[in-house]
């Protein structure tokens, strides 16, 4: 009995205090570095101001590149898709891949207008 009692408040404590991957990312996050062909540097002048905002009902807006793109987010099996609104996107991107998601940090993998695949670095926006 005591073990079952004991066990019991040991997963509570976890569910309670754990945050989920969809948690984590529901919030605004800004620009904090570029990656491209392995390098990693601060943003360029046209990105410094760049953002991105992901809201509870699955969709997002963010600045890209200095230009506006917005779109949806879901979240499946472990994994964050993220697809942008063509119509309502000023930035033109091919395609985008989740790379890392943590309490700090979130990066994707993008593809640009210009076939050149960048990885962008957030941080959470105060």
């Amino acid at each position: 009995m005591k073990k079952s009692i004991i066990l019991l408040l040991l997963m509570i404590n976890i569910t309670a205090f754990s945050q989920t991957k969809k948690e984590m990312l529901t919030k605004k996050w800004q620009l904090n570095m570029v990656e491209e062909f392995g390098d990693q540097f601060s943003p360029m002048e046209n990105q410094k101001n760049d953002w991105i905002d992901f809201t509870a009902d699955g969709k997002f807006k963010a600045i890209i590149e200095g230009k506006h793109t917005e779109g949806s987010w879901s979240f499946n099996e472990g994994k964050v898709k993220i697809s942008t609104n063509k119509k309502l996107s000023k930035t033109k991107i091919n395609w985008i891949r989740e790379v890392k998601i943590d309490k700090t940090n979130f990066s994707f993998k993008y593809q640009n207008g210009d076939l050149i695949t960048s990885t962008l670095i957030f941080i959470p926006a105060e």
